[in-house]
């Protein structure tokens, strides 16, 4: 296990079809543990291991998209990479449902 005090970031670049603001949840797929961010002006959105109460190591992280677009992405934590890892999420608009009442 690394010591949960040094920072490992991981980073999420939504593409062309994510949209600006919708949540990004990481879920770390050892232990359930969840994580919500907004993505910020630029569809990009960062999140740090160490901000995950258990102690991380070679964990799965899952990403997903929710909102207005929806996508998902997966990082192993690799300590090897100096503290930052990035993915780009491929994404899709979300369906709108029109209801008549």
């Amino acid at each position: 296990m690394v010591d949960p005090r040094i920072p490992h970031l991981l980073g999420i670049t939504l593409d062309g079809n994510g949209v600006v603001g919708t949540q990004i949840v990481a879920i770390n797929r050892a232990n359930g543990e969840r994580q919500i961010k907004p993505t910020n002006s630029d569809k990009l959105v960062i999140f740090d291991a160490a901000e995950f109460t258990t102690l991380y190591g070679l964990d799965t992280i899952e990403f997903n998209n929710v909102g207005a677009s929806w996508g998902s992405a997966i990082i192993t934590i690799n300590s090897l990479t100096g503290g930052f890892q990035e993915a780009t999420m491929t994404t899709a608009a979300a369906p709108t449902v029109a209801v008549n009442l």
